[in-house]
């Protein structure tokens, strides 16, 4: 009997044990998850995803409104005389002082905090001296700006701060209101859960919670908002452990960062700092103790007290929140009766309006391996980006204004259901860096970002790879082309196995015989491109396209001259890089750098790596066309509107103008502007109808902060004078309206003289031929490209 209870006792003892390793364990383990988790949470609030920087230098072309501008988007205080603290400025005539911040640039430098002082001419930077030092700087740059915390979810908005960057009566008023005894408990409340368990069985429902703020960031850390026993064990149980895991100091901040306060549209809002911005439209330094009270007030429920949508319920909670602080001695009654007599005044919503969105979805898509690769390495990330918030507003504002003058124009565009859309991405051509990018309309209504996750067909934006392929020796196998060259413009029919015949057509019906390259590609004429297309080879049009990035999946059919392939605007982009570029396949660089502020060195840092895939000339033969698009072919519109740099580019108009397409670039950036439905409806809409307007209105705004500098020829160019009509060397006898200069690449220029129009001179005055010597060729009938060519 007693040896039988033994074994009872000893088997019990043995899973009380056992029960107890396995508890242990488990807690260590959970122990490690939380580290793991508030560690990754940490540096996801504390990776910054950081527009470009501004370098200031002497000459640089920037008016002093663009550098005050850029000021206070950063915060800098304007200041009535010299400033003496980092984050201030002076302006006075022809001159700026500034008390630049300490910043981190992309290469890991530091830039500390000084005095600078900025000697200004007009438009340009004078001078820069360090204004305590008297001493001359080379330059100076003017930080980043925060465009989002990468590593949390598209939806939300957050601005994290170190502990030390919140307001003290800020502070005072979260732990008066939300957990008055922080600073002394383990991680629960023992007496706020007493006292809480009291209250609601006299009520005989839940009036009152007693969870600390350690439990609120658990609980907003791991666990969903459902409320049940379950959930709070483990939410305590994990309370607990990060008591254990860290001080109060940082389980404070990451709250003060973390915690929700607002919707706003799609986007949370998280955390005081953007808070602060959302209601206030204020930084953290700039609250006053009401408005400090008004947002600790909003924890408790975020959509029942929020000063936006219910002031009287805001205003009530505020009213506690100060009185409690009074009651726990921390504020005087002078600024308990001040705060309470404060009037506040709420900004509207704006935060849904986040800072160029889409861009920071992709960037976050990206670096999300990135980030989880050295989360237990560093404490503060920051991920410098090409994106300029300026040209960002630029493009933001030509997109929204266009299509909302395309649907005034054009009633039958403007649907509720399914908005007319845009997308449009501006790039610097030869470093690769994102200066622009707009994914569609509204952020708000739609997260779908066009610029990269959209593939639609180019249409005639395809052509010019199409000429591209003709104009160079080592991308085709048969003849090189030149823009004087003749092409048949003439009713056609091809036999595309496995879907029967083919005619492709003009988007005017209208047939004219013979046109040069250069006309073809001008006027976007389809059957002439077409009939190249089918000389160069179809195959090695789709080689072209692979070798500039549209990637091996185009369909090798001669539909493809036209555009029936299909890619999204950062395909697009990437593409026509190439030709911007001189022939060097670029690819695109989101990202500039990753910095820590442990290391002064880059973690990553974008290598310009080139790769040349075309010949440089051949490249500017063809940019120097695609000028002639928007001089006085299918873009002219651009000129009327106001926009005089120098610039090339192309319309594309897919089938049953479904698509709107125009690619443009200046020798320093490109851009890509993409129309029309998300469901593929007909638009209606041409590239010269839908897209150059909101290119043209973009380009004309970012113009100020660019130079208008001209495309240079390379070596291996010639010009020469050429008779229009046959494309061949233009004599005296050649009517003036048919002479042009046109470029070729070196070895394909014309050597035969026009004699065209010889038969009409006098019988007395004889023909002059480039070579006196020689007898005048014999004149033959050239009915295309191909026998006159064949003549060289």
């Amino acid at each position: 009997m007693l040896g039988g209870m033994f074994k009872i006792f000893r088997l019990i003892f043995g899973l009380v044990i056992i029960a107890g390793v396995i508890l242990v364990a488990g807690s260590y383990k959970l122990r490690e998850e939380v580290i793991e988790k508030v560690q990754y949470r940490s540096l996801a609030a504390s990776s910054l995803l950081l527009s470009r920087p501004i370098p200031l230098q002497r000459g640089v072309d920037i008016s002093e409104q663009r550098i005050i501008k850029r000021l206070k988007r950063l915060d800098y205080r304007g200041e009535a005389g010299i400033p003496n603290v980092p984050g201030s400025y002076f302006l006075s005539t022809n001159e700026l002082l500034v008390y630049l911040k300490e910043t981190q640039l992309p290469t890991g430098e530091l830039q500390p905090a000084f005095l600078a002082r900025i000697a200004l001419d007009g438009s340009k930077v004078e001078s820069i001296r360090d204004a305590r030092l008297n001493k001359h700087i080379e330059t100076i740059w003017l930080e980043g700006e925060i465009l989002s915390a990468i590593g949390s979810s598209s939806s939300r908005a957050s601005s994290p701060r170190r502990l030390g960057e919140f307001p003290r009566d800020l502070i005072d008023a979260v732990i008066a209101i939300e957990d008055e005894r922080f600073y002394s408990h383990i991680g629960l409340d023992f007496f706020a859960i007493a006292r809480a368990l009291l209250i609601n069985l006299k009520e005989h429902r839940v009036v009152q919670g007693g969870s600390t703020i350690t439990q609120q960031l658990a609980k907003n850390l791991f666990f969903s908002s459902e409320r049940n026993l379950a959930r709070k064990i483990l939410e305590a149980g994990a309370a607990i452990l990060m008591e254990t895991a860290y001080s109060k100091e940082e389980i404070l901040e990451l709250y003060l960062n973390e915690i929700f306060l607002a919707q706003e549209g799609n986007v949370a809002i998280h955390g005081f700092p953007e808070a602060a911005r959302s209601f206030f439209d204020k930084e953290l330094s700039n609250l006053t103790l009401a408005e400090a009270a008004t947002l600790a007030g909003i924890i408790k429920a975020p959509s029942k007290y929020s000063p936006r949508r219910h002031p009287q319920n805001a205003n009530l909670r505020r009213r506690i929140v100060i009185n409690k602080m009074s009651e726990l001695g921390l504020i005087s009654t002078k600024e308990r009766e001040k705060a309470l007599a404060e009037r506040i005044h709420v900004v509207k919503a704006t935060r849904s309006q986040r800072d160029a969105p889409y861009f920071v979805d992709y960037m976050s898509r990206q670096l999300e391996t990135a980030l989880s690769d050295v989360k237990d390495k560093f404490s503060e990330i920051r991920i410098h980006s090409g994106l300029d918030r300026e040209y960002q507003l630029c493009a933001e504002s030509a997109l929204a204004e266009n299509l909302g003058q395309l649907e005034k124009t054009y009633p039958r565009l403007k649907r509720r259901s399914s908005p007319l859309q845009a997308a449009l991405i501006s790039v610097v051509p030869h470093s690769g860096e994102t200066r622009a990018w707009v994914g569609g309309r509204s952020y708000e209504l739609s997260q779908f970002d066009r610029v990269s996750q959209a593939k639609r067909q180019p249409g005639s934006a395809f052509k010019p790879f199409v000429y591209l392929t003709a104009l160079d020796k080592g991308l085709n196998s048969y003849r090189v082309a030149r823009p004087s060259t003749t092409l048949l413009d003439e009713p056609m029919e091809l036999d595309v196995p496995g879907s029967g015949r083919w005619s492709p057509e003009n988007y005017d019906k209208r047939y004219r015989g013979e046109v040069t390259v250069r006309q073809a590609l001008t006027y976007s004429l389809n059957v002439p491109t077409v009939y190249l297309a089918t000389k160069v080879g179809i195959d090695s049009i789709a080689r072209t396209a692979e070798l500039v990035g549209f990637g091996a999946n185009l369909p090798r059919v001669p539909a493809l001259a036209l555009g029936a392939g299909e890619v999204s605007p950062f395909d697009l982009a990437q593409s026509y890089t190439t030709i911007a570029n001189g022939g060097q396949l670029v690819h695109l660089q989101p990202i500039i750098s990753i910095t820590a502020s442990e290391k002064d060195s880059p973690l990553y840092e974008s290598l310009l790596r080139t790769r040349s895939v075309f010949s440089e000339p051949a490249a500017f033969v063809l940019t120097d066309i695609l000028r002639s698009v928007i001089e006085s072919g299918t873009a002219r519109s651009i000129r009327s509107r106001g926009f005089t740099f120098p610039a090339a580019g192309k319309t594309g108009t897919t089938n049953d103008a479904r698509d709107a397409w125009f690619v443009g670039f200046t020798p320093a950036l490109l851009t890509v502007v993409w129309v029309g439905f998300d469901d593929n409806r007909v638009t209606g809409l041409t590239g010269a109808s839908g897209a150059i307007p909101i290119w043209t209105d973009y380009m004309k705004c970012v113009a100020p902060m660019e130079t208008a500098k001209d495309f240079i020829a390379p070596p291996g160019v010639v010009y020469r004078k050429i008779d229009t009509a046959t494309g061949l060397l233009a004599t005296r006898w050649c009517p003036d309206r048919n002479i042009a200069e046109e470029v070729f690449v070196e070895g394909t220029e014309p050597i035969t003289a026009c004699e065209l129009h010889s038969r009409i001179l006098p019988i007395y005055e004889k023909p002059h031929y480039p070579d006196a010597t020689s007898k005048p060729p014999r004149r033959k009938r050239k009915t295309n490209w191909w026998s006159i060519f064949s003549e060289q």
